[in-house]
């Protein structure tokens, strides 16, 4: 199956069984994997399983960047973020570096631009102390959620964090997409 541009905006999400999980999930904890769809043609997500693909554009961008901003404010309710990956910064190109120093990155931004460039290092950020994470990487646009046994509603959190957009669960081969620190 094969999607166009012109499709909808959708949010696919699945837990991650814990043998496969790995280290991504803090022991009393579990992992999911939510994504936005179509997906743009990907070898690995086709080696899981995924048949959903498509051209996406800017309008596309936008609502997959406003889909990670809010798994970003609800993981914010369990505590205060703090980013475990090394920081990615704005440097200037060489000829500017007299004038302007390079900055870090907003965390959004730490966020994304792993999973648009395969070459950056996984962004890993906890937040809180009871095993809420988010990682992101390897040039897909994945996020991995980790959350507590105690918050009872995976699919509460997933359904919360993609308002306004239809939610879906698809299982998955999770081998081919896990994250794998380069």
């Amino acid at each position: 199956m094969t999607a166009s541009a012109s499709a909808a905006f959708q949010v696919h999400w699945s837990p991650v069984p814990s043998e496969e999980a790995g280290k991504l999930a803090s022991p009393g904890c579990r992992l999911l994997a939510i994504w936005p769809v179509p997906v743009n043609h990907d070898a690995c997500f086709a080696e899981a399983g995924f048949t959903l693909f498509g051209d996406n554009d800017e309008t596309w961008d936008r609502a997959a960047e406003d889909l990670l901003r809010r798994v970003i404010e609800n993981l914010s309710r369990f505590g205060a973020v703090k980013q475990v990956s090394p920081r990615l910064r704005d440097n200037p190109p060489w000829y500017l570096r007299l004038f302007r120093a390079g900055r870090e990155l907003p965390l959004q931004q730490q966020a994304l631009f792993p999973m648009h460039w395969d070459s950056l290092p996984l962004f890993h950020a906890r937040f809180g102390d009871g095993g809420a994470a988010l990682w992101t990487g390897n040039g897909h646009f994945l996020l991995w959620v980790s959350l507590p046994d105690s918050e009872p509603d995976a699919a509460g959190f997933v359904a919360m964090a993609a308002q306004p957009w239809p939610v879906v669960e698809t299982r998955l081969r999770w081998a081919a997409l896990l994250p794998v620190n380069r």
